[in-house]
């Protein structure tokens, strides 16, 4: 899945992050094999990974230099440039004009162009939306925006100064409660998450509770509120300039600072790339599931469900990854690996001492109850620190993409 937001550009909104800046070096090798092209202006992503700026230009990351940076912005436009020496640089620009998109059929943003959309676009544009799938297939890992947003009373914030009682209603329909967590409803937030476009193609209808659906809407009120904020200037020409900010602010929570259309944004591109890469595990022969399960009454607690492939006379192998953080108990990670249907392997890593104890005190009342649920818990590991830094739960390997740009 692509995001229109993103590939395609907002309505109404520029993305600028330069104007003409200094020339970044490519190495060589790096030009050829992305088919870089002098005076080409070519469209990257860019974002932090441990406090370095990466530039993902078509699925590759090139490590950009802190002193060559502007300001961080999620889309960036840059000039292919061949030097003197024979060298190949990007320099920032401006985004270009694309009159060819005007002769395609518009996507209402932030929704994703299907195949016969993408098939009908003129040549020069696939290359820009083949980058943006890339992007998403091989979007590196950091903290997740989705999880910041789903912290109680950021999105509720928002909600206030938004008159759609519509989204209010979905985003509380979203939220679990910690206090009576129950199986039935852990089994629909998931069904939940697979995303309208997985029911879809079953002919069923999608979950009113997806959450990138109320992303994708909260995206949508915001743009149309800002229209209207700019009608609401041009009207009131003689007032401040910061009239309709100044009653924006009052209507919010002072409590609680409201999401921001950046925070949704990134949130939406975060899912938009876990879903891309789920298809890109199917076509491995592998299964990649995540999602972050929101609370009423607790932070989100993070899910990541994996199984690679295994032999012939191998019992199929199961990982779910479970994190969470409250105030309570702290950071806990639960790694449970599942092999065949009744065997059970636990690790868990608590930064808090009293809550390993506490865990390695119940670990035969949790082995009980497995047992008696059917499964069979051969280990339980409890560390007390923080779960080590592991390699990628998944490495795309581009097999199955279906859009061959030397074609």
């Amino acid at each position: 899945m692509i995001t229109g937001a993103d590939a395609l550009g907002l309505p109404g909104r520029v993305n600028p992050l330069f104007l003409e800046g200094p020339l970044l070096p490519i190495e060589t090798p790096v030009a050829k094999e992305l088919q870089l092209r002098d005076g080409q202006v070519v469209q990257a992503t860019l974002r932090l990974n441990g406090g370095q700026p990466e530039l993902m230009l078509r699925g590759r990351i090139i490590n950009t230099p802190m002193l060559m940076l502007g300001h961080l912005a999620p889309t960036v436009w840059m000039k292919v440039v061949q030097t003197p020496q024979g060298g190949w640089a990007l320099q920032p620009t401006k985004e270009p004009p694309t009159p060819a998109l005007q002769a395609v059929t518009p996507l209402s943003p932030p929704m994703t162009p299907s195949l016969s959309q993408v098939a009908s676009m003129p040549p020069a544009l696939l290359p820009s939306v083949y980058s943006r799938m890339a992007n998403l297939l091989f979007r590196p890992p950091g903290p997740s925006d989705v999880t910041q947003l789903f912290r109680p009373g950021t999105l509720d914030a928002l909600l206030k100064t938004l008159a759609r009682p519509d989204l209010q209603a979905q985003w509380r329909g979203m939220q679990l409660s910690m206090a009576q967590i129950t199986p039935e409803a852990i089994s629909r937030a998931l069904a939940s998450a697979l995303g309208a476009e997985v029911w879809l193609s079953r002919g069923q209808s999608a979950p009113t509770s997806d959450p990138k659906l109320l992303l994708r809407k909260l995206i949508q009120a915001l743009q149309s509120t800002d229209k209207s904020a700019n009608s609401l200037r041009l009207v009131q020409s003689d007032e401040p300039d910061d009239l309709v900010q100044t009653l924006s602010a009052g209507q919010r929570d002072s409590d609680t600072p409201p999401a921001t259309f950046a925070q949704l944004q990134h949130a939406f591109e975060e899912m938009e790339s876990a879903q891309v890469q789920a298809v890109q595990a199917q076509a491995q022969r592998e299964v990649l599931f995540r999602m972050t399960l929101p609370f009423v009454d607790a932070e989100p607690v993070e899910l990541v469900f994996r199984r690679e492939p295994r032999n012939s006379d191998q019992l199929p192998l199961l990982t779910v990854n479970v994190h969470s953080r409250s105030e309570a108990y702290g950071p806990v990670w639960l790694k449970t690996q599942l092999e065949g249907s009744q065997h059970i392997d636990l690790t868990m890593w608590a930064e808090k001492a009293d809550v390993a104890s506490t865990a390695r005190q119940r670990s035969s009342e949790l082995g009980q109850q497995l047992q008696q649920a059917g499964l069979t818990m051969r280990s339980f590991q409890i560390v007390h620190g923080a779960r080590p830094v592991a390699p990628a739960d998944f490495t795309p390997t581009g097999r199955g993409l279906v859009v061959d740009m030397s074609a």
